[in-house]
């Protein structure tokens, strides 16, 4: 784990101002706007009235749109299908068109078929046409869509579409809702990977932001426990909140902080810098931040800033280390009332007994004089097991309210797979197991952040299974549990699962093994990532954590073929490179003590070409060219490189091409290192396993003493440059980076259930529909996941140092 307190480099800082993309500048600024309106709701699609730019008059513009664009559109529909309805709008008295718009109307004519995909109505209409041409089971799927859509929150669509489409709903309303068991029977494919609801959706805070910013309003002293699922915009939380407070923003993963200053100075929020601090003297102001400034007379740009006056910073970021400062330097311009600490992640180290970092805690949490805090984490305690530590801060400041936000978003799935291939279920583990059941369904009820990881195929086919078989009362039947099609999402039907578990009756024994006959593999094989298994990882980069990392750095490059002269061929370019690596080191360095002694006796001088000391300059530049270029490239054959296409025809035969998904084939993730970047890794001082691992696109995260190689690796896993990276548990919380797939090594049996959970929700941080999972190689620690754990390590340190 790099919690390391170090100040920010210069790479650090400048690597801050590189801008946010469009669509990450959309939800910085909905965060930040809509706290004074945690209702507010937007959507990007663009319907033909904005299109056209319209701002007054839409009902004369919706007649005229419909008459010249959508009529013939909709009757030639009627036609088609047969439909038994007549749509016609009365005419009205509408007044006449100006002679402009009449003009940019008919130019419009022109170009409509080549925006049609992107007015709103003609999805509308185009997905109407997918309902009535589709079979009787696929309707349900364009049905539900239809519904979806005609709720989301684009501006101004025609009303006359709305009113065709509302009609046209009409006629198969009362069908469609005897098909709500097909509906939930393809959850996965017609609701949760339906690509119309997730590229149409709406722009809206989480719940859990619209509760914490509802309750930060409160002006009495507070505690918020904020629980919510990772990758759910729990730390961009105080891009809204610095509208009613100062924030310290504090984190022990440098990394974190620094994705947080990136999105502020993008939104051009003034920031501090507190890292690696000794005193309040080592807090750094950002431009927007610096009030009192010295500029280059020349150029005009900022020379000197002067850091100790900060009344103009709304948000500084801060270290574990750190705090203490931070709270006097805000305080120096504020008053505690209108500070907010934000502490990200507040449970790190406290699965060990004892940690350094544990004293620094004790410390922080004791001195600290801020009556507003916030602790936020997916794996927060709930309040009543941190008892000893909310009367601490309830004595410590009067007429202070804790609360609770906890949130169980679970739009999309993050499958479990076990040692087997199998997708882990709660109902499987239980085994048919009445008792068990119950106890799953209670303890996921009361930590529903699991049911992100319940896989939604999996509970489809057991609930078909169920209400099939009659295995529960009437009332639970879905055509009665769920009272409209509209009351049907991936929330409601795992809260159903639960239901249904909790419920079920006794299944009889020759019932429940046809059931698990029918229960087939996700994958025949998943560990040979680096061979035959590697197609299974698409759509993004791996994480494997294990506990001893070199090991298992070891055995994959040992396992993925590489003969034996290939490897002592890379291995004797490596050892060359090696010895001009250091000779350029050499040469490097000497160069460098001797300009430090000279640089005060230079003069202008030495500049010319007929110098001694240009001529020395000139003999440094020809040693260092002449050294780098005896330093050969380093490549390895396409083959042994996971997923590149000679690497896939190599590692799967024909049978096995037969018998699997050619889509997931078509999806596999495959590394993309530049030559540049190989280049710079070959002239580091690592292991030469770890360079020749790097060439298949793999990271190994160990303790190095090189901190050039770590850098290098860090930014390549945030460019989701790297195919697969191997990393301990305690990595988990040094990252937000975005993984599709991530393995649990056998050898993490006695990791905790919070840390599991902090494991689990490295993958599957962005809002794209991709195929995740989580593969856990040891399936003694599956049944872990779904009781309470005696022994919570992370709850007696909370509430030791914090009591």
């Amino acid at each position: 784990m790099d919690l390391t307190q170090r100040k920010l480099t210069k790479e650090e800082w400048e690597s801050l101002e590189v801008p946010l993309p469009e669509k990450e500048m959309k939800i910085l600024k909905m965060i930040h706007d809509s706290f004074t309106n945690v209702n507010f709701v937007s959507n990007d699609s663009i319907s033909l009235n904005t299109y056209m730019k319209v701002l007054s008059d839409f009902e004369l513009y919706n007649y005229h749109f419909y008459k010249l664009y959508f009529m013939k559109y909709i009757n030639e529909i009627i036609k088609k299908f047969k439909l038994k309805m007549v749509f016609d709008i009365k005419k009205k008295k509408i007044k006449k068109l100006k002679k402009a718009d009449e003009f940019r109307i008919k130019n419009l004519q022109k170009k409509i078929k080549d925006v049609k995909n992107i007015i709103y109505e003609y999805i509308l209409l185009d997905v109407c046409i997918l309902f009535l041409k589709s079979s009787d089971n696929e309707k349900s799927k364009w049905y539900y869509t239809i519904k979806r859509l005609l709720q989301n929150n684009v501006v101004n669509i025609n009303m006359y579409i709305i009113e065709f489409i509302n009609t046209l709903l009409d006629l198969y309303k009362n069908k469609m809702e005897k098909l709500k068991h097909i509906l939930v029977k393809n959850a996965e494919v017609y609701i949760e990977k339906n690509v119309y609801l997730s590229k149409y959706c709406n722009l809206e805070l989480y719940e859990h932001q619209k509760k914490i910013f509802t309750i930060s309003k409160n002006e009495n002293p507070k505690c918020i426990l904020y629980q919510a699922p990772t990758g759910t915009g729990k730390t961009l939380s105080p891009i809204g909140l610095k509208n009613k407070y100062k924030i310290i923003f504090v984190c022990a993963a440098k990394h974190v902080g620094l994705q947080l200053a990136k999105a502020c100075i993008s939104m051009e929020i003034p920031i501090a810098i507190a890292f690696g601090c000794r005193d309040v003297g080592d807090i750094r102001l950002h431009y927007y931040a610096a009030k009192e400034i010295v500029r280059n007379r020349r150029s005009g740009g900022i020379f000197r800033v002067d850091n100790s006056v900060g009344d103009k910073v709304e948000i500084i970021i801060s270290d574990i280390q750190s705090y203490l400062y931070s709270m006097r330097y805000m305080q120096a311009f504020n008053e505690n009332k209108d500070i907010l600490w934000y502490w990200d992640e507040p449970t790190i180290t406290l699965d060990y007994e004892q940690h350094e970092f544990h004293e620094i805690l004790k410390n922080n949490w004791q001195k600290n004089e801020i009556p507003n805090v916030i602790l936020s984490s997916a794996t927060l305690p709930d309040k009543d097991k941190i008892l000893p530590m909310v009367y601490g801060f309830k004595n410590k400041f009067k007429k202070c309210e804790v609360y609770e936000v906890k949130s169980y978003d679970c739009k999309k799935t993050i499958s479990l797979i076990d040692a087997n291939g199998h997708v882990i279920m709660p109902h499987i583990i239980a085994n048919n197991n009445k008792k068990k059941l119950k106890t799953f369904s209670k303890y996921i009820n009361n930590n529903k952040t699991l049911l992100r990881h319940v896989d939604v195929k999996e509970l489809s086919k057991f609930i078909y299974f169920v209400n099939k078989h009659d295995l529960i009362k009437d009332v639970y039947k879905i055509d009665n549990y769920f009272e409209t099609v509209e009351s049907i999402d991936i929330i409601s039907i795992k809260l159903y699962y639960l239901k249904i578990i909790k419920s079920i009756k006794e299944m009889p024994d020759k019932l429940w093994l046809k059931y698990k006959n029918n229960f087939k593999k996700e994958y025949t094989s998943n560990i040979k990532i680096t061979t035959s298994d590697s197609y299974t990882l698409t759509d993004g980069p791996t994480i494997f954590l294990a506990e001893n990392v070199e090991n298992l750095a070891l055995f994959y490059l040992k396992a993925s073929n590489i003969p034996k002269e290939e490897l002592l061929k890379l291995i004797k370019i490596i050892e060359e490179n090696e010895v001009y690596r250091k000779e350029l080191d050499k040469v490097v360095f000497e160069e460098k003590e001797r300009q430090d002694k000279i640089s005060d006796k230079k003069t202008d001088k030495d500049n010319k070409m007929d110098s001694k000391e240009y001529q020395k300059l000139e003999e440094f530049d020809r040693k260092v060219s002449m050294l780098k270029s005896k330093i050969k490239p380093i490549q390895l054959k396409s083959r042994y490189i996971p997923n590149t296409k000679q690497h896939i025809a190599a590692n799967l035969n024909i049978n096995i091409m037969n018998s699997i998904d050619k889509h997931r084939v078509e999806r596999c993730f495959k590394s993309e290192i530049d030559d540049e970047i190989v280049e710079e890794i070959m002239l580091l001082d690592v292991r030469d396993e770890w360079k020749i691992l790097l060439l298949m696109g793999i990271g190994v995260f160990v303790e190095h003493k090189s901190k050039q190689y770590r850098d290098i690796m860090k930014k390549l896993a945030q460019e989701q440059k790297l195919y697969l990276i191997l990393a301990s548990s305690d990595y988990i919380y040094g990252t937000n980076y975005q993984f599709c797939h991530g393995y649990l090594g056998k050898d993490l049996e006695n990791m905790t259930q919070e840390k599991m959970m902090q494991a689990f929700g490295r993958v599957g941080r962005k809002n794209n529909q991709l195929e995740y999972t989580i593969r856990i190689r040891d399936n003694h620690i599956i049944e872990k996941l779904y009781s309470e754990d005696e022994e919570k390590l992370e709850i007696d340190n909370m509430n030791d140092l914090f009591g």
